[in-house]
This record gives structure tokens, C-alpha cells and sequence, in this order.
């Protein structure tokens, strides 16, 4: 169930900025780059778009010729510029080159990743949990790798998304310089079902991942959950996140698996919604009294 993915109108809107970026900097070989920002709540699905564009751009014929089109560098908390610099160095290791992290100044290190970039003919960098560049408690740190991004667009190397939780933005809201080298946001904040976009997309996300579910065999009455008050208890719980609604679908499979069973019941999703209540994720169970605050209407499919 963790492999499955889920075509959404977020995720889409996603993957074409991303194409976006990729295709002007192609067009500007040399020149300045754009970035853009993915704003996203834990459990919200940014590492799935993410990676499945990752997997896209770097097909096994970009990789057999040693190009990294997508490269993906995760950053530590209190992020300095020197760190920054071998968190890049260590994606490159990842892919089976010796990138030397622990060699050189702080100003080697950022010239090696760059280079890097060029030879492997990196075409979108993603700096995902940027959120932790703001854990340091010393802003001239925290300007510093905001300007090294800045500087990253400038030299042209490649474009860049910039992921993580809410303090991502941080960066743009401080530096006008980089904020004037920006695409607008791109937000997936918690779904709202006074929207009617958002009733759709969830309706729409939650039944294609029943159905997928039961396909590749996880369990055989997954879609019946959508009879019912089930999917706003599965709203409630996981509170517009369509990650987390994922997650509560997963542990039912799990609870039903363990006494094993190949049907979900309602009492699953009760134990699976206990087990986020004794992690502190939430405070009721609303499978407990069948009512949900909200109602998601059943739609023809």
C-alpha cells in the first residue's frame, strides 16, 4: 500500500511547475534559474510527488549515461552553509560517486557541488525539509544558506524546490531578492469541505485508494468504506490530510491482517483510530458513534 499512488489535481499541478522550471532552464542553458516552494503539512503527500517526479526524470537511460536529471537532497537540522554544501555532496554519494563531503572549506565544498551538478547534468534540485534551516536559533546562519540558494539560481547551475513545512517559506518572505526569483507557492494545506474543489478531490483521492488497494490484493472490501458516514470519519480523523488518511486506511488493513482477515470492518478503523490517539495525533473517535462532523457525499463513479 505504500507503493500506491494516487493521481490528484495537486499533485498535477506539482509535477507541471516542476516541468515548468525544467523546461525554462533548458531554454536558458547558462543563464539565471527559477524556484518555487512546496509547502506541505506532515502526512500530506510532498514526499510522494516528489519522488514519483524523481523516478520519472531519472529514467534508467539518464542514469546508465551518469546524468542525475532529479536530485534530492534531504537537509539536518540547524542547517549551517558549510553543512548545506555536504548535504549536497552526500546526494551525489548516494547515487555511487565519491563526492568527498568531508574535504576541503566551506567555499571548495559549495564550488565541488556545484560542478557536480553541471557534470551530472542536474536538471531540478530538490532541498526538501528546508524547514530546518530555521531551527537555528542564528539568523545570520539561517540568511547565509537562504543567500547560497539565491546564489545557486543566480550561477544557473539548475531551478530548485524548496519543501518542507511551513517555516519553507520563511526564506522568500526575508529575501525579496530571492522571493523576485520565485514562482508562486505551491500549498497543500489541509483539505476544506466547505470547498467544494476540496469535497471532490477527497471523495475522488479516498475512492481511487480503496480501489487500488483492493487490486493489488491488501484486502477485498475496501470500497464498501465508502458507504456511509466512514469517509468523513476518515476526514475527521486525519483532518484534510490526505496522507494521514492514507495512514488510518493502512492501519485498519493492518489491525484486520494481524487477526487474520482479508475484510475490513468498522471496529478496524476504531483500533486504528486508537492507536493515533494514544500516539497524541488525536483526541476522538468518531468511528466510536458513527457520526462524523461532516458528511462526504457518495458521487457516481
Amino acid at each position: 500500500m505504500d507503493s500506491i499512488v494516487i493521481d490528484n489535481p495537486r499533485a498535477r499541478l506539482a509535477h507541471e511547475k516542476f516541468d515548468y522550471l525544467v523546461e525554462l532552464g533548458r531554454l536558458r542553458p547558462g543563464l539565471p534559474k527559477r524556484c518555487v516552494s512546496l509547502i506541505a503539512p506532515a502526512q500530506s503527500g510532498k514526499t510522494t510527488i516528489i519522488e514519483s517526479y524523481v523516478e520519472r526524470l531519472n529514467n534508467p537511460d539518464a542514469l546508465a549515461k551518469g546524468e542525475i536529471p532529479a536530485l534530492t537532497v534531504t537537509l539536518g537540522a540547524n542547517t549551517t552553509r558549510r553543512q548545506f554544501a555536504r548535504d549536497v555532496l552526500r546526494a551525489f554519494e548516494k547515487h555511487g560517486y565519491n563526492a568527498l563531503i568531508d574535504t576541503g572549506t566551506e567555499a571548495q565544498l559549495l564550488s565541488r557541488a556545484m560542478q557536480y551538478m553541471i557534470d551530472r547534468k542536474v536538471q531540478l534540485l530538490f532541498l526538501d525539509e528546508f524547514h530546518h534551516l530555521f531551527h537555528s536559533d542564528n539568523k545570520k546562519v539561517v540568511n547565509s544558506v537562504s543567500e547560497t540558494v539565491k546564489c545557486l539560481l543566480i550561477e544557473g547551475s539548475c531551478p530548485i524546490v524548496v519543501a518542507g513545512l511551513k517555516d519553507a517559506r520563511r526564506p522568500f518572505d526575508d529575501n525579496a531578492q530571492l522571493a523576485h526569483r520565485a514562482e508562486p507557492h505551491l500549498d497543500l494545506a489541509p483539505l476544506d469541505l466547505n470547498s467544494s474543489k476540496d469535497k471532490d478531490l477527497y471523495w475522488n483521492f479516498l475512492a481511487d485508494y480503496l480501489l487500488k488497494s483492493e487490486q493489488i490484493g491488501a484486502a477485498e472490501n475496501l470500497q464498501n468504506m465508502l458507504d456511509g458516514d466512514i469517509p468523513a470519519c476518515i476526514f475527521e480523523v486525519s483532518e484534510g490530510v490526505l496522507g494521514a488518511a492514507c495512514n488510518l486506511v493502512k492501519e485498519a488493513v493492518q489491525v484486520a491482517g494481524r487477526d487474520g482477515r482479508i475484510r475490513v470492518t468498522r471496529e478496524d478503523f476504531v483500533h486504528a483510530t486508537d492507536s493515533a490517539i494514544l500516539n497524541g495525533l488525536y483526541t476522538r473517535n468518531p468511528f466510536l458513534d458513527g457520526l462524523g462532523p461532516i458528511r462526504a457525499r457518495r458521487q457516481a463513479r
